[in-house]
């Protein structure tokens, strides 16, 4: 997170709403700040993106650190607000039809508008209209992620428009916690950062949006052929690489994990052109590659290597990394051992290159010699 002073300067792209101009991320917290300070720092924030948010403490501590991201059409807000009952009311100039569907990660939420009162635990989840005053108080530790949406473009996908708002959707509610996955995934895979990926990715957040909201029967059918089995689909991917060390990994092991059929999982790999074992073995084979070329790994056998990547046989392991990468194991391991070899005799001189190398010999190079890294 970066330091609330100075605060950022903020251009065109960094603004709030769902406009499809709206893009780009800025992160902002108060940490450093002086706790008194904070509630002035997190209004002037707001204030230089167009809108007006104030912050009156309460008993816990002010803690204000948040993210803004902005795709084409959506903005999602990543926060730890705390300490403070924060009020946003819409600005004279403001154009807004936005919605926003609040998810509460941790501690008691409190959300009062129009003199209506909803409280969230752990994993909850409301819709806000952004077009009237908004009062939350949020116990620590006060996670939170919103989704702003523009209303004209949710609305026609809800099958109940009157009765949508402060109304508490509960954890585990199966599309809430598929969208909340798919966000989480996506940030941490930098996909929402991606600019080629955004336009595909929007889309499979409103049909996640509108289906946790309550959604009509054709856009329940749409959000199953594109935004549900998109989310599925990264979960699975996600469970793969969490138990790809696994040689019983299994497409029955899955399913089980998430609720579905075997035949429904090698259905979503199909969608994009390949099976359940064959992306396994991809995920697994480029696993293996990694490890050969890391110098911390240098020394380890590779028969090891294959049983830390999944393989129960190491003689299928070499035929299968052969057969992908037109090398042996023993042979990628010994180019990129001569590769760094290379450079580090090209930065030590004529010094001798050891046969065992790490990371930070690479970086050091000479005694008394101003450290190099390389370009990447």
């Amino acid at each position: 997170m970066r330091d609330s002073s100075p605060l950022p300067t903020v251009t065109p792209e960094v603004l709030l709403g769902s406009r499809r101009s709206a893009i780009g991320m800025l992160r902002f917290s108060a940490k450093s700040a002086p706790e008194p300070e904070r509630p002035v720092l997190f209004r002037e924030f707001f204030e230089r993106l167009g809108g007006r948010y104030d912050a009156t403490p309460v008993d816990d501590p002010i803690e204000i650190d948040l993210t803004l991201q902005g795709l084409p059409g959506i903005q999602l807000l990543s926060a730890r607000l705390q300490g403070a009952r924060f009020r946003r009311t819409r600005e004279s100039g403001d154009p807004t039809e936005d919605v926003g569907l609040v998810v509460n990660a941790g501690g008691l939420h409190l959300i009062s508008q129009r003199g209506r009162e909803v409280v969230l635990g752990d994993g909850d989840a409301t819709l806000v209209p952004l077009t009237e005053p908004l009062d939350t108080t949020h116990r620590p530790p006060g996670d939170m992620l919103v989704l702003r949406v523009p209303w004209p473009q949710l609305a026609p996908r809800l099958a109940d428009t009157q009765n949508c708002f402060l109304r508490r959707i509960p954890h585990g509610a199966p599309a809430l916690s598929l969208l909340t996955e798919y966000v989480n995934i996506a940030w941490q895979e930098r996909t929402l950062a991606d600019r080629d990926l955004q336009h595909v990715l929007v889309p499979h957040l409103y049909d996640l949006v509108a289906v946790a909201i309550g959604a009509t029967r054709d856009a329940v059918q749409t959000a199953q052929d594109r935004g549900l089995r998109a989310a599925r689909l990264h979960a699975i991917k996600q469970d793969i690489a969490t138990h790809l060390d696994q040689a019983d990994l299994s497409v029955s092991a899955l399913a089980t994990r998430h609720g579905c059929t075997p035949r429904f999982v090698q259905r979503l790999f199909e969608t994009e052109g390949t099976t359940f074992t064959e992306y396994v073995l991809a995920q697994r084979l480029a696993r293996a590659h990694d490890m050969l070329t890391d110098p911390r790994r240098d020394v380890e056998k590779i028969s090891t290597v294959a049983y830390d990547c999944g393989f129960g046989d190491v003689s299928y392991f070499n035929r299968v990394f052969r057969r992908s990468y037109g090398a042996t194991p023993s042979d990628v391991r010994a180019q990129a051992r001569q590769a760094v070899h290379g450079q580090l005799a090209a930065l030590g001189g004529h010094h001798a290159v050891p046969a065992v190398y790490a990371p930070h010999e690479f970086l050091a190079g000479d005694p008394g010699r101003e450290a190099v890294r390389p370009e990447v």
